[in-house]
Formats: C-alpha cells, sequence, structure tokens
C-alpha cells in the first residue's frame, strides 16, 4: 500500500524524530524513504529582509537577499546530508530532496496519493511565531492527498495502534488503511475507540457492523460517551504509554461546519502527547 516514504526535515527535534520513524518504517515496510528540505521562500520576502536588515544595522535590505538564500541553501544540503548519514548507517533505502517554496505545499506536491508523508508536529520556524499564520503540520495534513503522520518528540516503536473510529468515510478509510499498515509492522490486533453523544446500543451495533465490515484485523472496541474532542483527548492521555499511534479520519466536516463547531482532527493532532496518523 505505501509506496514511498517521504520526510520532512527542518532541523528541529521532531523534525529528527520524524526522521527516525522515516528510516524505522523503510526498514519494517521495504520500502524507500526520502528526506525532504524545503527552503522557505518566505523567509526571503520583503518585510522578513527589512526586519532582519534593521535588526543587524543595515540600511538596505537588498544586497542581504542573495547571501540568506545562499546560507539557507547551504543549510538545508547539510541537513540533507546528515538525513542520508543517519539512513545509510542504520541501513535504510534512502534518497534526499531540496526545493525553494511554501513548505506545506511543496511537501504535498511532492507526495503521490500511496505515499506516506511524515512531518514534525512544531517545526523550527515556530520560534517566528507569529510571523507565519498557522502550522505547517495541520497545512500538511489539510492539503496532502497522502496519509500524514504528525511526529511529537519522542520516537517510540510501535507495537499498539489505537484507532479513532466514529463510522464516517474518513473513519472508514483510516480502519481499511490499517488493515496493511498494522500487519507491515508486525501487528495483528489494534484497538478502537468511539465516541457517541448519549448510549445507543442501536448505535454501537451499527460501530460494530462497520468495523467487522472494513477492518481485517483483530480489534477490541470501547466506546465513549461525551464530546468527542474532549472524551478522545482524555482517553489519549490516560493511555499515552500504552499505544503509540492514533489513527484517525482526516477533516471529516466541511470547512464552514469546523469553522463553526471546531475540527476533532485538528484538536486531536495538537493535543495528542503520541503521534497521529491521519488518513483522508
Amino acid at each position: 500500500m505505501v509506496k514511498r516514504i517521504l520526510v520532512g526535515i527542518d532541523g528541529s527535534k521532531s523534525s529528527w524524530v520524524a526522521a527516525d520513524y522515516g528510516i524505522y518504517f523503510s526498514k519494517k515496510m521495504k520500502k524507500p524513504v526520502v528526506g525532504i528540505h524545503i527552503v522557505d521562500i518566505r523567509l526571503l520576502e520583503t518585510p522578513f529582509i527589512e526586519d532582519l536588515a534593521g535588526a543587524l544595522g543595515f540600511t538596505t535590505y537588498i544586497d542581504i537577499t542573495p547571501k540568506l538564500k545562499e546560507i539557507l541553501d547551504e543549510r538545508g544540503k547539510a541537513l540533507l546530508n546528515e538525513f542520508a548519514k543517519k539512513c545509510r548507517e542504520a541501513g535504510a533505502d534512502c534518497s534526499i530532496a531540496q526545493a525553494f517554496g511554501i513548505v506545506a505545499n511543496e511537501l504535498v506536491d511532492m507526495a503521490d496519493p500511496e505515499d506516506l508523508l511524515i512531518v514534525g508536529k512544531t517545526g523550527i520556524h515556530n520560534k517566528f511565531a507569529p510571523l507565519f499564520l498557522g502550522s505547517t503540520s495541520e497545512a500538511v495534513a489539510r492539503k496532502s492527498k497522502s496519509p500524514v503522520m504528525i511526529t511529537t518528540d519522542r520516537f517510540m516503536e510501535i507495537k499498539n495502534i489505537l484507532l479513532a473510529f466514529d463510522g464516517r468515510e474518513k473513519s472508514i478509510h483510516a480502519a481499511q488503511y490499517l488493515n496493511q499498515f498494522a500487519v507491515e509492522l508486525g501487528i495483528e490486533k489494534i484497538d478502537v475507540v468511539t465516541v457517541l453523544e448519549e448510549k445507543s446500543g442501536e448505535r454501537e451495533k451499527h460501530i460494530k457492523e462497520l468495523l467487522d465490515s472494513h477492518l481485517q484485523l483483530e480489534y477490541e472496541v470501547q466506546f465513549l460517551y461525551g464530546y468527542p474532542d474532549e472524551e478522545l483527548e482524555k482517553y489519549i492521555l490516560e493511555n499515552k504509554e500504552r499505544f503509540q499511534l492514533v489513527t484517525m479520519g482526516a477533516y471529516g466536516e466541511s470547512r464552514i461546519k469546523e469553522l463553526i463547531l471546531g475540527s476533532t482532527t485538528s484538536f486531536i493532532m495538537n493535543k495528542s502527547p503520541i503521534p497521529v496518523l491521519l488518513v483522508k
């Protein structure tokens, strides 16, 4: 199912953890891993350059832009060389690529639907916030045609997977994706959690029927009751030492509804202390 594993490398701690997962999956699944660094062109735009020139005591920013571009380019190459070295030492099948552009857009454009795209939750440019509005990892998750894994700052070998399942189309896709993904990791049984607004034997029966129809793995399902965001966050936090990966459908609501009610995907992606795998 997974054709390639693409990893976003920006030098942050979480991106190196993403690299560790990329190498781990490459060896487990026997698939190539590609380390990608995008030089963010927003760092070369006039407002940022003017601020940088002012901070350095320059009266003009014209001469700074080419030098900064060169520095960023060389930095990217150094990061990718370090990634390639890690890959070689681990015995993984890897390659590297670099481009200039908007980070999220470039990463998404490089990924095919059959690829797995891995990015760190907190990138190197978080230190510039609020210069750049929004999270690169969230933008990648929203725009990507391929499944996206958002990593935390700690690598853990994946032995137990939690599927957050609500019975809608995207969560069904997530369940189907795990049928091969989990097996390739040597996992034959997963845990499922479903949050319902209130107790309903009919609704629980329907969820189990959907799981039986679409999930080929052995599973155990836990029903919770209340608001999905709150109950899922609480359950994941209580079981953060038990599970090493949360899998869920990505952005099942329309953007209009998300603006009014919020997005469970974004909430869990930001709150989860363990990596989150999002499937469209």
